[in-house]
This record gives structure tokens, C-alpha cells and sequence, in this order.
């Protein structure tokens, strides 16, 4: 518990932190995606649309804790990159469902291991029962709020 009346101090903030490691994990992350010429967004996008295959950019935008315009943004380059298509669904005229095409599942798995390979790394850093708990207290956060 802290003192209304004292400064915060940000730098040891929980909020302030997470940012930090969301930070950390990103630049290590993006430093070999770009090899691939993907960015971080995209490969989220990508990894969405490869376990959640055919939603609507709605759907796509929630899964992939995005807004609305910036999911169409990048939709909008990854099928210039030919990485995923959109298709009219069957049911509603006016909605699009989201595909990965062959070249854009094909980068996604060899991307796939990037994600993997980082998660170990970070995961390395904790025992198994400090990632359980830290995986508790994340998880305690985000329902409070999500």
C-alpha cells in the first residue's frame, strides 16, 4: 500500500514494468522478424488469423488486441505481401473472412520458431514456480480489467 501523499515513483511502478518488459520482449523479438521483413504487429495478425482461421476483422481485431482501423492497416499489407486473403462470407455479403494463403502460412511457421525460441529464453530466466505464479498474478490482472 502507498502513501497518497508521497511522489510515485514510475521507474518502480508494476505498470511502468510491464511496459518495460512488453518493450524488452518486442525489440527481441522484431530484430529477427525483420530478417523476414515482418513486423511485430504483422506476425500477431498472422498467428491469429493461423489458429483462428476465417473470422471477420472484428473478430481478427479482438483476438489480436487490436482497434478496428489498425487491424484494416495491416490486413491491408499483408495482402499486398500476398500473406493472407479476404473472402466474402457465405452467410453476410457485407462481411469479409480473413485467410492465410499458402506463402503466408508458410512464413508464419518459419517465423513460429522466433516466438518459440524467445519465449523459452524469457520462460529460462524463472523457475517453474515463479513463471506459475507470475502467470497467476498477470492472469488475476487481466481479468480485473479485460
Amino acid at each position: 500500500m502507498t502513501d497518497k501523499n508521497q511522489p510515485i515513483n514510475y521507474e518502480s511502478s508494476v505498470v511502468w514494468l510491464i511496459l518495460k518488459v512488453n518493450h524488452i520482449i518486442r525489440r527481441e523479438v522484431q530484430i529477427k522478424l525483420s530478417e523476414h521483413d515482418l513486423l511485430w504487429e504483422q506476425y500477431i495478425t498472422l498467428s491469429r488469423i493461423y489458429r483462428f482461421e476465417g473470422l471477420n476483422q472484428k473478430k481478427l481485431a479482438d483476438e489480436s488486441l487490436r482497434n478496428g482501423a489498425a487491424i484494416t492497416r495491416t490486413l491491408n499489407v499483408l495482402e499486398k505481401k500476398d500473406l493472407v486473403k479476404r473472402e466474402k462470407s457465405s452467410k453476410d455479403k457485407r462481411e469479409f473472412l480473413i485467410y492465410l494463403t499458402d506463402n503466408g502460412r508458410k512464413l508464419y511457421k518459419e517465423t513460429e520458431k522466433i516466438y518459440l525460441d524467445n519465449t523459452k529464453k524469457f520462460d529460462s530466466i524463472f523457475s517453474q514456480e515463479e513463471l506459475d505464479q507470475l502467470r497467476n498474478l498477470l492472469n488475476r490482472f487481466i481479468l480485473e480489467f479485460f
